[in-house]
């Protein structure tokens, strides 16, 4: 088998690994980390001054300087009014910097209770509500999608308007949602708001935050360089950035890096939290934050998500090139695929045609503006901007073969504080959902529906 034929062959097994990702259930967390959990709820539980105590013990105290006592107490409320007493079902955690997910049932509903940890520290830097997790064909505490594959396009077309309708008027979901059987849309509609402030409505050619689907755009830009023999699978980190400050971190190897196995550090965590987004402008940015943070462990060492790994591609496909990431992408990937509508636009000047993101997690329940959280532009690992139509163009592409390698069966999601975006290709169906609103929302929904339509 020549090097090529390897090359594409190890893609499609990374391509799986890397877009198949989700959320690992943390079955035995450290001592103190149970300790923590087990504090959340008996605060849950508490009166005020129980919550107020647990806030003392556990809250970093950047965090508590954030808010005042009675800040404190009207989240407790919130927990109380919307879920009443409550006990653990389980708990997730994507990696050491993602928040720990408390999946709790309560006497008057269910829900997540999002904890932010400083690393594998019992300290909170961030604690919020958010939407359960995702049961396969459920959407989270939302109605069963009303489709299913037998009826004929109006009436999918009917229903599926009248659900989101209800949805968007609940304010439950603002965004785009496309479906698409044998490549000719059968439903394609958008609700909400682009922007709540100034009152502009999403339409179907806004463009939304897409999330951690900019990876596949790395993946595939990774592997054209390699199909030019300017690059190998290989080749380590090290190799193009010998002082990489991180030392461990220098041998982890291409295929490492795009298999999550490389233990670079996540962006995401206090030090980006306190960080002016307005200096995370370019992947070039994101990268030199990355190198500035402890390894998490050492380059194969085992299999964790890594945003860093692919913000290191994306370092790599800039030094390999001789040009920036963003204008590689544009140039090998996005005009290739003959996507017109997709780039790394800055969210501090927004354009006319951006869907602003909002979120709930803020610690209060209502939506705000997600501006706050993320940087000014997106990076390799994800964060690019896309619409429903230009996203459809890529399946339509890598179906055709213009990627050779890559898998034309599609599962991809990507998300953070106020987005969410979810691919769902299978045979004739492609279900694609755009949100400005928290995750799993979109993801479910894209999810269930494309269950529903395998019906």
């Amino acid at each position: 088998m020549d090097r090529h034929r390897i090359a594409l062959t190890i893609f499609v097994t990374l391509l799986v690994i890397t877009l198949s990702a989700r959320p690992i259930v943390q079955n035995g967390p450290p001592p103190e980390i149970r300790a923590l959990i087990d504090g959340v709820i008996q605060a849950c539980n508490g009166d005020p001054a129980a919550w107020e105590a647990f806030a003392q013990k556990y809250f970093s105290p950047a965090y508590l300087k954030q808010q005042t006592a009675e800040q404190r107490a009207a989240v407790h409320r919130l927990i109380v009014d919307r879920f009443g007493t409550v006990e653990r079902e389980r708990v997730i955690r994507e990696g050491p910097d993602a928040p720990l997910q408390i999946s709790v049932k309560g006497a008057k509903a269910s829900g997540v209770i999002a904890v932010t940890l400083d690393g594998d520290n019992p300290s909170i830097t961030r604690l919020s509500l958010a939407a359960p997790p995702r049961e396969r064909g459920a959407v989270s505490n939302l109605p069963p999608i009303p489709v299913n594959r037998s009826m004929a396009s109006t009436e999918i077309a009917g229903r599926l308007d009248a659900y989101f309708s209800q949805l968007a008027r609940d304010d439950v979901f603002s965004g785009v949602t496309l479906v698409v059987k044998d490549g000719v849309p059968v439903f394609f509609k958008a609700y909400g708001m682009a922007d709540r402030e100034k009152k502009v409505l999403n339409n179907t050619q806004t463009r939304f935050n897409i999330g951690s689907i900019n990876k596949a755009f790395t993946n595939i830009a990774i592997q054209l360089l390699i199909a030019d023999d300017k690059l190998s699978i290989a080749d380590t980190l090290g190799k193009f950035f010998p002082d990489y400050p991180q030392t461990v971190s220098r041998s982890a190897t291409v295929a490492e890096l795009l298999s999550h196995r490389g233990g670079l550090a996540d962006f995401f965590g206090p030090k980006f939290d306190e960080s002016n987004k307005k200096d995370f402008a370019s992947n070039a940015d994101y990268f030199r934050f990355v190198g500035s943070l402890p390894a998490l462990f050492a380059p194969g060492e085992r299999n964790q998500y890594c945003n860093g790994c692919y913000i290191s591609l994306g370092a790599i496909v800039e030094k390999v090139s001789g040009m920036p990431y963003e204008r590689f992408v544009a140039e090998k990937v996005f005009a290739r695929a003959g996507m017109t509508s997709t780039g790394f636009p800055r969210t501090d000047q927004p354009a006319s045609d951006i869907a602003l993101g909002y979120t709930r997690r803020a610690g209060n329940g209502e939506l705000q503006s997600n501006i706050a959280l993320h940087g000014v532009t997106g990076s390799a690992a994800g964060g690019s901007y896309s619409t429903a139509l230009d996203l459809l163009t890529f399946v339509k592409a890598v179906k055709a073969g213009k990627f050779p390698g890559a898998d034309a069966g599609m599962a991809i999601a990507g998300g953070a504080p106020g987005t969410n975006a979810v691919i769902e290709s299978r045979g004739e169906w492609t279900v694609i959902v755009l949100t400005n609103f928290d995750p799993p929302t979109g993801e479910d929904l894209g999810t269930a529906l494309a269950d529903a339509l395998a019906r």
